[in-house]
């Protein structure tokens, strides 16, 4: 047989890969972007008329799940939606690889777009507070890149377990006694998480506790101000971001998004500068493994400092409060699993296994249903030219609970977290880029390894004496700008010391 015979015998692709193979090694011209599959907007109304309930292409849904759950099965694995939601045109991919292709393409420089109304707020109308220094939620190119050289080794460093494990721990423990005294009164679920989170959250930005775990908590103290903001905010996020308004500046929503902008920088400042103060009191002559993540960015930069801890007050309360219920809804509906988290945390072995039930619950109920980009460029993806400008969405949600991608994909199974590459529940038979929790990249979650430490402090303190069953109807997830829970919560907490 001769050698190039056997060479092209030898490069053939198996015939189930060759869809593969062309998908993303044509040599065929890419089609047009205005061919891309999906939602044609019309003069004047933009896309409104495909979200009208009943009659419309998508119709009403309560999340971004259903919505894009819809769009894949109309349109399949690119969707293009025609100016939604106030913003410039967005592109849906289902395929892993293709926003893989996007996103690493992306990554030098990448652009995620913030909040309009929070972007206004920094850039224009407070824009002589800021002065250029717009955090990592406003800040794009350069100046992101600056701010995020920065806060990176204060936030990132490994010993911040042994610096905030044990108060983080009595925060944990003050916050379950409360818990245990509204057990029976699952209203009160949703205001005691929070104030967990939020105590957590100022624990680690600002190196001191607020206070709003005590009892008799007067209506106007601080810390209710800054949980009061973070509901409100996220409130009218929904309605300023995702329904058209072509006179947004001078509507009641956006003037009250301001007030409550205003509001949450004036109680977050009241309490750095309170901290900025013990720091100045205490002295330099702080170890450096003992320096707190606001002092060691107060020695790099103060405006980062400031702007750091604002937005740690601002963007960590409710994420870390709607991780942990989720945790624990999936321990309390699943209770061989929570035995198991148990007998890990009495055995004090590694927490191997409740890791695996945190990544588990956020593959479920992820805060975010997807991630976004900005192209700043032309891609091509999938045959179409893609082009630059466009606002790249990956539905992570969706693909995290498609048996496309894991093998009883709907399913709370934290052993696949664990399972040996052998067992078809390995999580790395899945596209790596299925399940993102945290975003990707160098525009990941910069507070993931803190929101990690707070909920595996506080579910191990939790757990060790505590039984936590669920019993009301399965939680619902509604979408709001990110995600949240439907309540009343169904929690019943049961002291087993």
């Amino acid at each position: 047989m001769r050698v190039d015979t056997i060479a092209r015998m030898c490069i053939r692709p198996h015939p189930k890969c060759k869809t593969v193979f062309s998908r993303y090694l044509s040599t065929e011209s890419p089609k047009p972007f205005e061919s891309v599959p999906g939602l044609k907007a019309l003069p004047i109304i933009g896309v409104l008329h495909h979200f009208i309930p009943i009659f419309g292409t998508v119709g009403f849904q309560k999340n971004f799940f259903n919505m894009f759950d819809i769009l894949n099965k109309k349109f399949g694995p690119i969707v293009k939606i025609d100016g939604i939601f106030g913003r410039g045109t967005m592109v849906v991919l289902f395929e892993p690889g293709d926003y893989e292709k996007v996103y690493r393409a992306e990554e030098t420089n990448p652009l995620r777009p913030g909040v309009q109304a929070l972007d206004y707020y920094r850039e224009v109308l407070r824009k002589e507070r800021y002065d250029g220094v717009y955090g990592l939620t406003s800040a794009q190119g350069e100046k992101w890149r600056d701010f995020r050289t920065k806060v990176n080794p204060a936030l990132l460093k490994p010993k911040l377990v042994k610096l905030y494990a044990p108060g983080l721990e009595q925060i944990a423990e003050d916050s379950i006694a409360r818990l245990l005294r509204f057990k029976d009164e699952p209203k009160e679920f949703s205001s005691e998480i929070t104030k967990w989170s939020l105590e957590s959250v100022a624990l680690v930005g600002l190196g001191n506790r607020l206070g709003c775990l005590q009892d008799n908590l007067p209506a106007d103290h601080p810390s209710q101000k800054l949980m009061y903001c973070s509901k409100t905010i996220a409130d009218l996020m929904f309605k300023l971001e995702f329904i058209p308004n072509w006179n947004k500046e001078k509507s009641a929503n956006f003037k009250k998004m301001m007030e409550m902008y205003d509001l949450q920088w004036d109680v977050s400042e009241m309490y750095i500068n309170q901290a900025k103060k013990q720091i100045r009191e205490r002295g330099h002559d702080v170890p450096d493994e003992d320096q707190s993540i606001l002092e060691k960015l107060l020695a790099i930069d103060e405006r980062v400092a400031v702007m750091m801890a604002n937005e740690m007050l601002l963007a960590g309360i409710d994420t870390v409060a709607f991780t942990v219920t989720g945790l624990l809804y999936h321990l309390a509906t699943n209770q061989e699993a929570q035995e198991k988290v148990r007998r890990e945390i009495r055995e004090q072995k590694s927490a191997r296994y409740l890791k695996a039930c945190l990544k588990e619950s956020m593959r479920l109920m992820p805060i975010l249903p997807g991630n976004l980009r900005q192209t700043s460029k032309e891609h091509v993806v999938g045959g179409y030219l893609i082009p630059k400008g466009v606002f790249a969405v990956t539905p992570n949600e969706n693909l995290s609970k498609s048996e496309k991608h894991y093998v009883q994909a709907k399913e709370f199974i934290p052993e696949r977290w664990l399972a040996e590459k052998s067992d078809p529940l390995y999580h790395g038979n899945t596209h790596p880029m299925v399940t993102l929790p945290f975003g990707f990249g160098v525009r990941s979650c910069i507070g993931r390894r803190i929101a990690e430490l707070e909920i595996e402090i506080f579910t191990k303190k939790l757990l060790n004496t505590v039984r936590v069953t669920w019993t009301g109807p399965p939680l619902q997830v509604i979408t709001k700008l990110m995600n949240e829970f439907r309540t009343p919560y169904h929690f019943k907490f049961e002291n087993i010391v």
